[in-house]
């Protein structure tokens, strides 16, 4: 769905062409290509075009390069993910420290954080220090998630901080700063703000469901992290653990779309609201077909 639609194609087409433009050393080009050209959703920088033309960009020259960052930084908390979980494929492609070294991986990840950075410098000091706030949050994130397993004290309370970190602060911070970039309503900012904070809270659910699904599949004892599934399991069993996750994923995708309501119909609108449903329910069905009757 979001593959046909203008936006990822102008997010696709620009980050070709940061690769074509970078002047680095060839082992770096190597490896940026190749993260680049292994794909991915793209719904973090689409959602910042959207969020800036909903609010009165008229087009995307504005908030191209807040885009561009947000899916570098993005590309370098996967890289970097994959190196502490020891991933071997993602999106069923090599990873990068296995098709190439743990060095390279390591440092091509701190080059895209860099990379992001020079990208929003164009824009005012309360957009930078956001952003650079933002990574300092997902690090927080993926270090609670990191040492969730063997931390007595993770508990429902930590495992929702965790995902505010980790995943939902980058699409919380994405959608406001793309509207104060082209405009100055505060309410505005702060709707889309609460509009990705949830979406991203909905969306690491999804995640960790189809992940917990499909450890109980293989009919394997444990899970590479501790979250909410693996709580609710200790202490209702594995399918009104299931239950309770769908539940409050239609809870926060609900909560998501709400915050929208501020804002006019239009195609933007409709575009965002899409978004949620594409990340949860059709996420969901996709990998599980009929689960959602179970609530």
């Amino acid at each position: 769905m979001i593959e046909r639609w203008e936006e990822y194609q102008i997010v696709n087409k620009e980050l070709y062409n940061l690769i074509k433009r970078e002047q680095t050393l060839p082992k770096i080009k190597k490896a940026l290509e190749y993260v680049i050209k292994a794909g991915g959703k793209r719904t973090r920088p689409v959602i910042v075009l959207l969020c800036g033309k909903l609010c009165g960009g008229e087009d995307y020259k504005k908030t191209i390069n807040m885009a561009l960052a947000v899916e570098l930084i993005h590309t370098a908390s996967l890289v970097h993910d994959d190196l502490i979980d020891k991933g071997v494929k993602r999106r069923n492609v090599e990873t990068l420290h296995v098709k190439y070294d743990i060095s390279l991986a390591i440092l091509l990840g701190d080059w895209l954080i860099s990379k992001s950075v020079e990208l929003v410098s164009v824009y005012e000091n309360e957009i930078i220090e956001d952003f650079a706030r933002v990574g300092l949050k997902m690090v927080e994130g993926e270090t609670l998630d990191t040492y969730s397993k063997i931390s007595r004290d993770f508990d429902e309370k930590l495992y929702f901080k965790c995902i505010s970190s980790k995943t939902a602060s980058l699409f919380a911070s994405s959608a406001k700063n793309a509207c104060k970039i082209v405009c100055n309503d505060d309410k505005a900012a702060k709707h889309l703000f609460k509009y990705g904070e949830n979406l991203g809270i909905a969306y690491q659910l999804v995640d960790d469901l189809i992940e917990f699904l499909d450890v109980l599949d293989e009919k394997r004892s444990e899970v590479s992290s501790k979250t909410i599934l693996t709580m609710y399991k200790d202490k209702y069993g594995s399918e009104e653990a299931v239950c309770r996750v769908l539940k409050l994923i239609m809870d926060y995708a609900k909560k998501s779309k709400s915050e929208l309501d501020y804002f006019d119909d239009g195609e933007s609108k409709s575009k965002l609201l899409k978004i949620v449903d594409y990340m949860t329910v059709e996420m969901i069905n996709k990998r599980r077909p009929g689960i959602l009757e179970l609530i």
